[in-house]
């Protein structure tokens, strides 16, 4: 039976497609993230001091991920086989694919790992006496970042000799679509169930640990009224612990689509590029979104830059106004 997708020439299925979407969208999105960035570090209040360096941390990464998807690997994956190619910087100087694949699992557990930590230091704050935490806080701080960094090792050492794992794709496939540079392919692993599964407890374990959190958090914010804070003070940790989690919370929304479509792909082998080029673009804009989000959903940021397009509002209105057309009577 012929596959329409063996003979397609459709231009959202193409690498050609992918790269220059994801490049385009990358260099629009770098402003939003400096600016972002630039809000915490010098427009974040006293009152949201104590999680500022946390904070940056988080937008940091998150970006720093987007980026990664967007410009340094920029990944053409066929789902439903965890195999592709990628068309970003590091392929032009040189960086092997199983190294830019790492890299970029690397950075987006380290991404889950700074979540944790902002909730981590808001309940940090609440109990600041507390020595039987403060003890094992720093070993607990870098195991986190140890095991972020050593969880998809096991992943890494099992990527399969490529010749024999392209030879034993092609013998399943019902073809190689035209779209598909066959010599650029490289082949994470044939077993994807393992691997999605690995990933799916790592994600399901970081957010436990944010729930933990936010739960206990909340708790000991009723309970610190009239005791170590005044109403007003609670009112404001609660008003940020409501920010952060609407922030995350939006960007998780649009990430979930992805995800379930990436674990059906692979479950039931369907294949369809333009929905796989469409899930990388959707994943690699997440930060973006997230920082829109920060800008709008945090008072202190969202009145800096009402303020500031206010101004730059003003200024074009009186540019405007200033030049008077001339009017020669003779």
């Amino acid at each position: 039976m012929p596959h329409d997708f063996c003979t397609s020439t459709f231009y959202l299925y193409t690498a050609d497609f992918q790269r220059l979407f994801l490049h385009y969208f990358g260099f629009v999105a770098i402003p939003v993230h400096v600016y972002g960035a630039y809000c915490i570090i010098f427009h974040t209040p006293s009152s949201m001091k104590s999680v500022k360096l946390s904070l940056l941390n988080f937008h940091f990464l998150s970006c720093f991920f987007d980026l990664g998807l967007s410009f340094l690997t920029t990944p053409y994956i066929l789902f439903p086989a965890l195999a592709g190619y990628p068309l970003g910087v590091l392929k032009d100087f040189g960086v092997r694919n199983e190294h830019q694949l790492y890299f970029m699992l690397v950075v987006g557990a380290y991404m889950l790992v700074t979540i944790i930590l902002v909730f981590e230091n808001r309940l940090l704050i609440l109990i600041p006496t507390s020595k039987c935490w403060r003890v094992f806080r720093t070993p607990w701080f870098i195991t986190h970042f140890i095991v972020a960094t050593v969880f998809f090792f096991p992943a890494y050492q099992m990527i399969p000799d490529q010749q024999l794992a392209k030879n034993f794709v092609i013998s399943i496939a019902p073809c190689i679509p035209l779209y598909v540079n066959a010599d650029l392919v490289f082949v994470m692993l044939l077993e994807t169930r393992f691997f999605l599964r690995a990933a799916g407890v790592l994600i399901l374990a970081g957010f436990m640990e944010i729930w933990i959190f936010a739960y206990v958090t909340d708790r000991l914010l009723g309970q610190q009224i009239n005791r170590t804070m005044s109403k007003r003070t609670v009112e404001l940790h609660k008003k940020f612990q409501k920010a952060f989690l609407t922030q995350l919370t939006i960007p998780i929304l649009i990430l979930i689509l992805p995800i379930i479509y990436i674990g059906v792909s692979c479950l039931v082998f369907y294949h369809n590029q333009a929905i796989n080029n469409i899930t990388v673009i959707i994943v690699s804009s997440h930060g973006f979104f997230s920082t829109i989000v920060m800008i709008y959903i945090h008072a202190p940021y969202r009145e800096f830059t009402l303020r500031w397009l206010t101004v730059l509002t003003h200024v074009r209105l009186e540019n405007q106004s200033s030049v008077v057309p001339s009017n020669n009577i003779t």
